[in-house]
């Protein structure tokens, strides 16, 4: 993988004896920088991408960060690579007061061109570190789950996948998918199957809920529509009629997730 070299620093605090004046804008009590205070490089954030000047350049549109004296300037890219057909990038701004809390509350726009020696075409790029695709003349940012192109089918593990990341369960939870007819999903979950760690401590048990969740195909991806540990279709059908009795008629109560690490024998390590 590529390895960012984006540099944050820390300021430096404001020089003894130096009175800070609050910038206009700024949060009452707020310092602003003073004149001496260390300028350091930081990421800006990216705001959108458009195709040009020429074949060979894109325009990235910056939020910098504003409303104070030393916010930021100089907002430029750095650190270009292009590697496996992906541009990568670090767009960044440098400022004497991003550390200092309130002194740049406000943002404004900026724009930086980011060209390539040869035509950028349909080519992805990765800007501080989110991908960007064009699709159909305009660019737009992937989606961190999804990627650049979904698969159509909603069944697919890339859609079920990334409705599991969306519920509130450990990060390491996976779904079981029990149904699935494009419009509608039911799939079971464990509440946090790693509560004993990643690799499970020796002699540690793990007895976590199971919950299944139903969910509806909506345009943004799986929304839920109940979640529940009951078998049938009470709980789904009462929150949306109009779910099939053909996925939930014959679904069980959902049994807890329960494991056991083994303890190691006496006298290895970690027994």
């Amino acid at each position: 993988m590529r390895r960012l070299t984006t540099v944050l620093c820390l300021l430096t605090a404001v020089l003894p004896g130096v009175a800070a004046c609050a910038a206009p804008q700024t949060r009452p009590g707020a310092a602003a920088p003073s004149a001496s205070a260390a300028w350091s490089t930081y990421q800006a954030e990216v705001s959108g991408v458009t195709p040009g000047p020429g074949a060979r350049a894109v325009t990235v549109q910056v939020e910098a960060l504003a409303g104070g004296d030393g916010c930021s300037r100089n907002v430029r890219v750095d650190n270009q690579t292009e590697e496996n057909g992906v541009i990568f990038a670090d767009i960044v701004q440098d400022s004497a007061g991003s550390a200092i809390v309130g002194a740049c509350p406000t943002f404004e726009p900026a724009e930086v061109t980011l060209t390539s020696e040869e035509p950028i075409g349909d080519r992805p790029l990765s800007l501080n570190q989110k991908t960007w695709a064009l699709k159909n003349g305009a660019y737009n940012r992937c989606d961190e789950n999804l990627g650049c192109n979904p698969p159509k089918d909603r069944c697919d593990p890339t859609w079920t996948r990334a409705a599991v990341r969306g519920m509130d369960v450990s990060r390491h939870s996976q779904g079981h998918v029990e149904a699935c007819d494009g419009n509608w999903l039911v799939m079971t979950v464990p509440d946090d199957p790693t509560s004993c760690g990643v690799e499970p401590r020796p002699g540690c048990e793990v007895n976590t809920a199971v919950r299944r969740y139903f969910l509806r195909n909506e345009p943004a991806g799986w929304s839920i529509v109940a979640r529940t540990t009951s078998g049938g279709c009470d709980a789904v059908r009462k929150a949306a009629i109009t779910f099939p009795r053909a996925l939930c008629a014959n679904l069980k109560p959902t049994a807890r997730l329960v494991t056991v690490a083994p303890t190691p024998p006496s006298g290895r390590p970690g027994g």
